[in-house]
């Protein structure tokens, strides 16, 4: 029963803002924050707990952005360095916790943490660099220009050529410098009664998913325990996606020390009622209780309506947001009253297409292009047998484009159970059971969203499969049981959850990254180089912003002749970081200049500064094959101030960073966005 409405129109004036926090401007307004025992332990300082893992779209960035909110000087970290080069010694010597390689590892990370603590308490005026301690002096001298990646990498070198050269000596001295600078912390925090919080995220936004990556995350984790556990006055949180956890407990020896400061970012449908109903209440004046008869007041179908939204969203609150912010606009674009049962089930096609995306971009690090695989099941069945999905993995086997694709996994799943427990791990679908008594349902079980729940449950002889019902509108799913699909069955034509740049195949796309991946690594630097670099520039364009960017052109003047653009294109985003793009800089078009060399010039940025005009935006590109500098930011903030635009600087690193997330088959855009959000930070 809906209750009477005050105002006929309210509905009007709610939304439920964006579902991703990193664009999510609601996240301002403290009141919209649900406090999930998550959310507490992270802004209680003698809480133990430090590593926050989830499922995407379960609240980490929130959670980041709340601390931020509540804590001035919190500094957040985005971490670059986990698509790491070789090393100087062999990667399998990383895998002991309790050997040198590894041991040097955490200590680089740890230094460079504690140093990062240090460079805040300078900026903040908590202390002096005349008057640091003689250590801490010249770590500032020497560090104080570098980022927590560029002065990790430093350490890391420094620590692992007295290993290569067997010089236990060298080594020593250096492993010992991050205690030592932390006993000078722990005394500059007694002092002054100072406390710090670092915050690390979207670890996975520069992830390569290699073995050394993973052992690289693995001595992070270690070292964050360290500062908090043997350093005062500093407390470091950790963010991390459950797949990339889950990796680091596979090969992780020590991982026993690291699993008792783990929270998990579990959502029970009290507290995602409560996230529905703040962000309802928050554009309001008067505000409604949050006890169930906010929702009722705005959405039909009282309980009944909340159990099948949360439930098809899997409990999970970024698609919460997703689901119900389709309905809403449904129902406000029909000018209803209320959200009705019809715009919830009317939001479900748009929704599904959506999820199924993101379920294929969330897993692309442990299983490249899986998304491939899921769109195999397209127009058959959402109910199968165990025999049944044998028969399909054995026609999966013999789909050249697939093993191609997926040789990296594919082959370790090639029996039926194994199969279908990475299916039932990655939430596409759950297990069905018969129920213990006679004449009642089947009960199905999927998975939930914590890292305590890695382990699918044993698979019967009487067990089913069935597919989650938030996949079924994406790939037109009957509602029957498959008992038999045979390596004769044929596949359903791919649905539009599949697309490619200018509908070419999907081997050639592949190869043509490919191919690209390397001209990235083998075109020189230079003005020699120079066209070569800007076609390398042009098909990352092509290949991986398809989605947003249209009708790209290189060398384009305008109509005087004075003015050349390497390379311009039309901003079609309709949702994320290109849409903000056009809103905040009114850029329908996007100007991408291309720098063939190490270090960008003052003119480098003037010249970017005569591209932004009305016409077209305010919002210009720089690709250079060097490294970031803190004097550039000082070009970008003084064109941001002059002409209300902004220059974005990208590396050639970032580009590998775009393809190898295409290959991978990742559709969304937070490497970009870290970039956008680091440069807007280093502006304000």
């Amino acid at each position: 029963m809906v209750t009477k409405r005050t105002s006929k129109r309210l509905l009007d004036r709610v939304h439920l803002g964006q579902a991703f926090a990193e664009y999510d401007s609601t996240l301002e307004d403290p009141t919209v924050f649900v406090h999930t025992p998550a959310l507490i332990a992270a802004g209680t300082w003698d809480n133990p707990h430090c590593f926050f893992v989830g499922r995407r779209g379960t609240g980490k960035t929130t959670i980041a952005r709340h601390v931020e909110l509540t804590n001035g000087k919190a500094v957040l970290i985005r971490p670059e360095l986990f698509s790491p080069s070789t090393p100087s010694i062999a990667v399998e010597s990383f895998l002991d916790a309790k050997q040198k390689p590894f041991r040097s590892l955490t200590a680089a990370f740890r230094r460079s943490l504690q140093t990062e603590v240090l460079l805040t308490r300078v900026a903040h005026n908590e202390a002096y660099p005349r008057s640091l301690p003689s250590a801490l002096s010249t770590e500032y001298e020497t560090y104080g220009d570098l980022d927590f990646d560029l002065r990790s990498v430093d350490y890391i070198d420094k620590l692992l050529l007295p290993l290569a050269k067997d010089d236990d000596t060298a080594w020593l001295s250096e492993v010992k410098v991050a205690k030592a600078h932390a006993r000078e912390l722990d005394t500059m925090s007694e002092a002054s009664h100072s406390r710090q919080v670092l915050l690390i995220d979207a670890i996975d936004d520069s992830w390569d998913g290699s073995q050394l990556a993973v052992t690289y995350l693995a001595a992070l984790m270690h070292a964050v325990l360290e500062v908090n556990t043997q350093t005062r006055g500093i407390r470091v949180l950790a963010f991390i996606r459950e797949n990339v956890f889950d990796r680091v407990r596979e090969i992780d020896s020590e991982f026993a020390r690291l699993e008792t400061c783990v929270v998990g970012l579990e959502w029970t449908a009290p507290q995602l009622l409560e996230m529905v109903e703040r962000r309802l209440n928050a554009p309001l004046t008067s505000k409604m209780a949050l006890d169930g008869s906010t929702w009722d007041h705005f959405i039909e179908g009282g309980n009944n309506s909340r159990k099948a939204v949360f439930e098809y969203c899997q409990r999970r609150p970024r698609d919460v947001i997703t689901y119900m912010g389709l309905a809403l606009d449904l129902a406000q674009g029909s000018r209803h009253d209320v959200i009705e049962m019809a715009d919830l089930h009317g939001a479900r096609r748009q929704f599904s297409i959506s999820r199924l995306r993101d379920l294929g971009d969330e897993y692309q690090e442990n299983y490249p292009q899986i998304g491939l695989v899921l769109s195999r099941f397209y127009g058959l069945a959402g109910k199968w047998t165990l025999r049944g999905l044998s028969g399909f993995l054995q026609r999966l086997l013999l789909d050249e484009q697939v093993t191609e694709a997926c040789k990296m996994w594919i082959w370790s799943v090639s029996d039926e159970q194994s199969f279908a427990h990475l299916l039932y791990s990655i939430g596409f679908l759950g297990y069905s059971q018969p129920a213990s008594r006679a004449n009642m349902p089947r009960q199905i079980v999927y998975r939930s969203l914590g890292p305590a729940d890695s382990t699918p449950p044993p698979i019967k002889a009487s067990t089913d499969l069935v597919i989650h019902p938030s996949y079924w509108d994406a790939l037109d799913l009957q509602d029957v049981l498959i008992q038999e699909f045979t390596e004769l069955s044929s596949f359903g034509k791919p649905g539009i959850q599949f697309e490619l740049p200018e509908s070419i195949e999907f081997d050639v796309y592949l190869d043509d990254l490919k191919g690209l991946q390397e001209r990235l690594k083998s075109t020189a630097h230079g003005l020699d180089s120079a066209s070569e670099f800007e076609d390398c520039v042009g098909d990352v364009l092509r290949l991986c912003f398809f989605r947003s960017l249209a009708n790209i052109e290189s060398q384009v003047r305008e109509v005087d002749g004075v003015i050349r653009r390497d390379w311009i294109a039309a901003n079609r985003g309709n949702a994320g970081f290109w849409e903000m793009v056009r809103q905040r800089y009114s850029a329908t078009q996007i100007v991408f200049e291309c720098k063939n060399y190490t270090d960008l010039s003052a003119s480098d940025f003037h010249q970017a500064g005569y591209y932004m005009n009305s016409a077209i935006g305010k919002f210009v590109v720089i690709v250079f094959r060097g490294e970031m500098k803190n004097h550039y930011f000082q070009h970008v903030k003084r064109l941001a101030t002059k002409d209300d635009g902004l220059v974005l600087l990208l590396t050639d690193k970032d580009l590998q960073v775009f393809v190898r997330q295409a290959i991978n088959g990742k559709v969304k855009d937070d490497h970009i966005q870290d970039r956008y959000d680091r440069t807007v930070r280093a502006i304000s």
